[in-house]
C-alpha cells in the first residue's frame, strides 16, 4: 500500500473524527492528498503507512503544525458538512 493511497484514510478518518462530515469524495481525497502528503510524511513518518489509532492520533496531535494549505483543506472539507 502506499503511503499516497494510505494518507487518503488517515485524512478521512481525522476529517470525519473532526466534524460530523459528508461523505469523502473523490475529490476531496484528491485535494486532501496533495495538500497533507508532507505533513503526513513529517509529522507520522515513523508510523505504518494505515489508518490505525496510532496515525490518526499523531495527525490529530500535530493537526496545530500542519502547513497552511493541509489545514486550509481540512478546514474547507470541514465547512462542507
Amino acid at each position: 500500500m502506499s503511503v499516497r493511497f494510505a494518507l487518503g484514510f488517515v485524512l478521512t478518518a481525522v476529517a470525519a473524527s473532526a466534524t460530523s462530515a459528508a461523505p469523502m469524495t473523490d475529490e476531496d481525497k484528491a485535494i486532501l492528498q496533495q495538500q497533507c502528503a508532507g505533513d503526513f510524511t513529517t509529522f507520522c513518518a515513523g508510523l505504518p503507512p494505515v489508518d490505525g489509532p496510532e496515525t490518526q492520533a499523531c495527525f490529530t496531535k500535530n493537526m496545530s503544525k500542519l502547513s497552511p494549505g493541509c489545514q486550509g483543506a481540512i478546514q474547507a472539507y470541514k465547512k462542507k458538512g
